[in-house]
């Protein structure tokens, strides 16, 4: 009974110090220790009214344009239609002469009339144009002949403007030349315009074609004695002079200056 009874009290004793003891034993879950504060969750934030963020637009991208094709520029019609050139020039026929600078020349199945460039002479009904249109007419009639052109096409009356050549003979300065042609250089058409101011220049020191002098007249003709018609230097002779003297009386060209009776 005594053995029982220490037994029970070693029980006790043992239960005693076991609650008194701090506990080492595993805790259970969810169950706070004696003692010890559990710490509050942290706040929740307050969040205001959330704003909405404004959709993104997108601007399309256009599409890509496809350039509308344009029309092939026309290549106009030449007026009047060239000839394949050889070496810069046309060739042609000379079909007529009209007058000293101008002719009509064919090519491509048409007749043009044609201006020569950079010279004059004289119309037909003019002093010395029947002798330029002659002088024209025997460098050129009938021949082929090679065309070059300078800026113009053409003049204000439609005629082509252009240099000749018969084989290596510059027709337009060759008519300068001779003296049956004066330089008449237009802009812009002006390439050769030295060499025809120059050319007419020497025809004059050297009294060829037109700038030679009017021939005397001669007594076998006759003499004209109306109106004040002459001058010394128109005769050739003191016969010439004496000659118009006796033919026509009474002086009528004032020869006789100072009044003595004799020429």
């Amino acid at each position: 009974m005594r053995t029982l009874a220490l037994l029970g009290m070693a029980a006790i004793l043992l239960g005693f110090f076991w609650q008194c003891s701090p506990s080492t034993a595993p805790e259970a879950p969810g169950v706070q220790p004696p003692g010890e504060e559990t710490a509050p969750p942290p706040p929740t934030p307050i969040q205001g009214p959330t704003e909405e963020q404004p959709t993104a637009t997108h601007t399309p991208i256009p599409p890509t344009l496809t350039p509308t094709p344009q029309p092939p520029a026309l290549t106009p019609t030449p007026e009047p239609p060239t000839a394949t050139p050889t070496s810069g020039r046309t060739e042609a026929r000379v079909a007529s002469v009209i007058d000293g600078d101008t002719i009509e020349v064919e090519f491509g199945g048409q007749v043009y009339r044609l201006r020569y460039i950079g010279v004059n002479t004289p119309e037909s009904d003019q002093p010395g144009g029947s002798e330029a249109t002659e002088v024209n007419r025997q460098l050129l009639e009938g021949q082929t002949v090679q065309l070059e052109k300078d800026v113009s096409e053409t003049d204000r009356y439609g005629r082509l403007l252009r240099y000749v050549y018969v084989g290596g003979l510059f027709i337009n300065a060759e008519l300068v030349r001779l003296g049956y042609a004066q330089a008449a250089t237009y802009p812009p058409d002006v390439r050769h315009g030295d060499l025809f101011v120059e050319l007419e220049r020497e025809a004059r020191e050297a009294a060829r074609g037109l700038w030679a002098a009017p021939p005397a007249p001669s007594p076998a003709a006759g003499w004209n004695c109306v109106g004040n018609l002459h001058n010394c230097g128109d005769f050739s002779s003191c016969d010439e002079v004496m000659s118009y003297w006796n033919t026509c009386p009474g002086d009528p060209s004032r020869l006789d200056g100072d009044n003595d009776g004799v020429p």
